[in-house]
């Protein structure tokens, strides 16, 4: 399987990546976690310096260098989810949030993924909280925030694109959880509803 976890900044997509991958091995299932974008490649670098540093990209730009690790990535995770559970903290559901914001047109960012043959989730869950919490979230956290978690702005468009998403499935397969209750419950709530 391969399953994403998706959500606003501050939604705890990449806690809740952690706490399935140690739930799924527990289980006695082989799981693997992956995660957008990857600082330590390439294209990764540069991502990091738009969003650590304030590096000028365009829309276009920001979208062809998020997209080109997924690209580079369908090969592996079309072997892996053969026999392994994938989790991705974040994929291209989140650049059809973010770069959508930014001036893309949705209908030609499908029509990218069409065309490039990125690799279609079985399931995106989608963490549904609050923006109002998860910016308090942010503010608590004293790791060094990117451009777009300072944004508190950006963080409220992102919810109601994110809602736009999940409502017309767009895509793939979304699916809405509550991300509002404990840690612990979310990863329960997650858990319990992948069928494998």
């Amino acid at each position: 399987m391969f399953i994403v976890i998706e959500g606003i900044d501050g939604a705890g997509c990449e806690t809740q990546g952690k706490n399935l991958i140690k739930l799924f091995k527990k289980s006695g299932k082989k799981a693997s976690l992956i995660k957008y974008p990857d600082y330590e490649r390439n294209v990764g670098k540069i991502i990091k310096e738009f969003l650590y540093q304030n590096k000028d990209l365009t829309a276009e730009q920001q979208f062809l260098l998020y997209t080109i690790q997924f690209i580079m990535d369908k090969q592996m995770i079309a072997k892996k989810r053969k026999n392994e559970i994938i989790i991705a903290d974040r994929y291209f559901t989140t650049t059809l949030c973010y770069q959508t914001l930014e001036g893309i047109n949705l209908k030609w960012a499908l029509d990218y993924a069409k065309n490039f043959k990125i690799e279609k989730p079985d399931i995106v869950f989608y963490l549904d909280v609050n923006p109002e919490i998860a910016i308090k979230r942010k503010k608590g956290e004293t790791k060094k925030k990117n451009r777009r978690e300072k944004d508190f702005d950006f963080i409220r468009r992102t919810y109601k694109q994110y809602d736009y998403l999940v409502k017309n499935q767009i895509w793939t397969k979304w699916l809405r959880i509550d991300g509002n209750k404990s840690i612990e419950e979310i990863t329960q709530d997650v858990f319990d509803k992948i069928k494998i």
